[in-house]
């Protein structure tokens, strides 16, 4: 889809292809397809390509999710040397597991060191061997594993890949913004309650705006009472279990909101990691989480 619309800049397909079959469409459409078994590397020398294929090389240096482990290097360096009319360009990349947290990076770039000291390519290849190494995390911690290519994610939406600093205090915007408006707004007493299971109960004469967004939407079910929302521009808070279609929050401070009013669930304004904080979760998940049902609307489109 990406070729079809346009795009010519190289595409790496992060988790490589799973069969044999993939492979004409990796040479067809100039995908670089990571690759992070042995069968892989046999697939693409028994294949019969009209171009010869860019590769990443995923080395497992501790993530111990994808790629090879330093047991496993002889076996692709004897791999390599019998490809080298197969391959265009061979990347090495690994995955940071901690680059977020106290353990940080160093151990993984040692792991990295010794499985990589002496893997030479064969010609007409030659000996220059790419890096990718750096994740958001460590974009922002470890600048110097910055490498030939880095693969920046959450950092590209605006949010922040660390529980403990904001996506502002990098100076980030973010690149999504969920917002609705206003259904209808009820006036309720104190003591009534709110909602599915009425796990909301008011303890003041409350105005609740009900707000046209729910969890098919990719707002998440689990979020609870108090999640921060803006309405009309106001910080407020989410009342009650959210439904499908639907949710519900405190307008009682705000007197201005009614029906129509805008709502903003995360975005401008509101950072998504602030809300998925307050549903348990991280932004990842509520940016992924969006519905194909609902709207997009790219910025100065109206």
């Amino acid at each position: 889809a990406l070729r079809d619309a346009g795009l010519r800049q190289p595409i790496l397909l992060l988790e490589g292809f799973f069969d044999r079959h993939d492979l004409a469409a990796c040479a067809g459409y100039g995908l670089t397809p990571a690759v992070q078994r042995l069968e892989q590397l046999r697939m693409i020398r028994d294949a019969v390509l009209p171009a010869r294929l860019p590769i990443y090389l995923k080395l497992n240096t501790g993530m111990n999710r994808l790629g090879f482990r330093l047991e496993e290097m002889p076996a692709v360096r004897r791999e390599l040397a019998d490809m080298a009319d197969c391959l265009a360009l061979v990347t090495l990349m690994t995955h940071f597991a901690t680059a977020d947290g106290e353990r940080g990076v160093d151990w993984q770039l040692e792991r990295f060191r010794q499985m990589t000291a002496d893997l030479k390519l064969p010609p007409p290849l030659g000996n220059s061997l790419a890096r990718s190494l750096a994740n958001s995390a460590a974009l922002l911690r470890y600048p110097s594993t910055v490498g030939d290519w880095a693969r920046p994610g959450i950092l590209l939406y605006g949010a922040s890949p660390f529980a403990d600093e904001s996506a502002a205090s990098f100076g980030l915007r973010p690149a999504m913004t969920l917002a609705s408006h206003v259904l209808s707004v009820q006036e309720i007493g104190p003591g009534e309650r709110v909602g599915y299971g009425g796990t909301f109960e008011a303890s003041r004469p409350m105005r609740v705006g009900v707000v046209a967004c729910g969890y098919a939407d990719g707002y998440p079910r689990h979020a609870p009472s108090g999640t921060p929302i803006l309405v009309a521009g106001a910080r407020t808070a989410t009342v009650g279990r959210v439904s499908m279609d639907m949710l519900a929050c405190d307008l009682t401070d705000i007197p201005a909101a009614g029906p129509g009013s805008e709502v903003v669930l995360w975005g401008e304004g509101l950072a998504v990691d602030e809300v998925a904080a307050a549903a348990g979760t991280i932004g990842y998940e509520l940016l992924c989480a969006l519905a194909r049902r609902v709207p997009v609307i790219e910025a100065g489109g109206g």
